[in-house]
């Protein structure tokens, strides 16, 4: 159980060679450590006093010399100032202290701006740890996300804009860092406060017209419940859809590649990359293991998995294991690009297509890919592309040595995975979807009461709707949801 009474400390920067650090520091204590790290004296432990505070004062002037040698920090000014541990420098650079409650976390919060690297920075952190039972001082290691959730309990964020913070530091285009800054600055929270404040208003005519039906009878009978309802599962259902488009630009999407030995998938790869990633050669087999590369398509980041050739028999068992992972690599697929090579008889293509079969039973998501159409076709491949089951997915005629068909592959890849621009759009997890689809279904059932005319019921599905979205924005939550979420955070956020 974290004590957040405690002041915390971490490095806020990534580690490794850099030109500045930053260890951070957040809590009651905060202003003090930065006085204490700034000023060289020798300390001790168990809640005494530094050590050379400890000596008996020589004269009233020493003592008054030694309280104005204690640095004294306004608020959202820079000082240049050494970093003490101890009597030891350890290092150098700028103080900013941020006064709560107008701070990251609405406490405290000093920051010390030193010298990157991997040593430097860990001085620093281990001279703040140092002072831990010094002068009345309670400070330790900040868990993962801890200034954040602090930032959370204060009510300086609400928990999609605290989310959102990890978003933007993992966002993988361009398009996913603008959504996720877009629920940093409440898009996400402001439309979920909007559909519960248009609950809220629901729940009150019908309360309404359970206390006084004589008043209020014509909101029931003229329909205008009904159609209000309906309105209102419309607005959910469209922050569904946003959020749909949401996980993708969070999370992006993986394709594989897959296919026979020597179908061109890794030629594929290195068409798309713009830069030669994999092995090309005319020996079947060449690729044994998983090669991936990062893209960008329709403002979605994707990973682009280049896979062994499926057959049942592999030739060796370095080429069997490569399988395997390829296999592996096809379970968490959002889309498979399926190569059969137009060119040769495609004994293997159907091998592939069951393997792929047995982990999907009707893959959706899958696109026939007929490589090396610039070569002349083979008579009983172009019967096996037109027949069962492979005419049943849309394909597609490529060549990566003419690069015939890779255009229309990218339009449709963007047309598949892409994001449909749409206002609003902003960052979002799949705890969001989940507990949007809940409050969709909550919904749906209190139409069903609504027809049947019971409006008790119609009102509760209603309140519990409102307790969805009331789970995504942090107003009903756990500290077992909580810990979850902020256990991915990185330590100094």
């Amino acid at each position: 159980m974290l004590d957040f009474s405690d002041s915390i400390a971490a490095i806020a920067t990534p580690p490794g060679r850099g030109g500045i650090a930053i260890v951070r520091i957040s809590g009651n204590d905060a202003l003090k450590i930065a006085q204490i790290l700034t000023s060289p004296q020798a300390l001790t432990s168990d809640d005494s006093q530094p050590a050379a505070s400890a000596a008996p004062a020589a004269s009233a002037e020493s003592a008054t010399a030694a309280e104005s040698a204690v640095p004294n920090f306004k608020p959202r000014y820079a000082y240049f100032r050494k970093f003490y541990h101890g009597t030891e420098a350890v290092d150098e650079g700028v103080v900013l202290y941020f006064a709560s409650p107008h701070s990251y976390t609405g406490e405290d919060v000093v920051e010390l701006q030193g010298h990157g690297g991997n040593v430097a920075p860990q001085r620093v952190l281990s001279a703040v740890l140092a002072l831990n039972k010094v002068a009345g001082i309670k400070v330790r290691m900040a868990e993962p996300g801890e200034f954040t959730r602090r930032a959370f309990l204060n009510g300086k964020m609400d928990l999609t804009a605290a989310e959102a913070v990890e978003d933007l530091i993992s966002a993988g285009s361009d398009s996913a860092a603008k959504a996720a800054l877009a629920s940093l600055n409440g898009a996400f929270a402001s439309r979920l406060e909007q559909l519960s404040n248009d609950l809220t208003q629901f729940r009150v005519r019908l309360e309404a017209c359970l206390d006084f039906p004589e008043e209020h009878e014509d909101f029931f009978d003229s329909g205008k419940a009904g159609d209000e309802l309906n309105h209102l599962q419309d607005l959910t259902a469209q922050a569904v859809t946003i959020a749909h488009q949401g996980i993708k630009l969070n999370e992006g999407a993986r394709i594989v590649l897959a296919g026979q030995p020597n179908a061109g998938k890794s030629s594929l790869l290195n068409a798309l990359a713009g830069t030669e990633r994999a092995i090309v050669t005319n020996i079947p087999g060449t690729t044994r293991d998983v090669l991936t590369v990062n893209l960008e398509i329709g403002g979605i980041p994707v990973t682009i998995t280049d896979t062994a050739g499926l057959r049942d028999q592999p030739s060796d068992e370095i080429e069997a294991i490569g399988i395997k992972r390829a296999l592996d690599e096809l379970k968490q697929a959002d889309l498979i690009l399926l190569m059969v090579d137009s060119s040769k008889p495609a004994y293997d293509t159907l091998e592939a297509l069951k393997h792929i079969q047995k982990i999907f039973d009707n893959p959706k998501n899958l696109l026939v890919l007929r490589s090396k159409v610039d070569l002349p076709a083979d008579e009983q491949t172009a019967a096996l592309l037109n027949s069962e089951p492979l005419k049943n997915y849309e394909q597609i005629d490529t060549s990566t040595k003419t690069a015939d068909g890779l255009d229309a592959l990218r339009r449709k890849l963007h047309e598949i995975l892409g994001v449909i621009p749409s206002e609003g759009v902003f960052s979002a997890r799949r705890r969001h979807l989940s507990e949007l689809q809940e409050c969709a279904a909550a919904l749906d059932r209190a139409t069903q009461m609504l027809t049947m005319g019971d409006l008790v019921l119609t009102a509760r599905e209603i309140a519990l709707a409102q307790e969805h979205l009331g789970t995504i924005t942090g107003k009903i939550t756990s500290d077992d949801i909580l810990g979850i979420i902020f256990s991915t955070f990185c330590i100094g956020k």
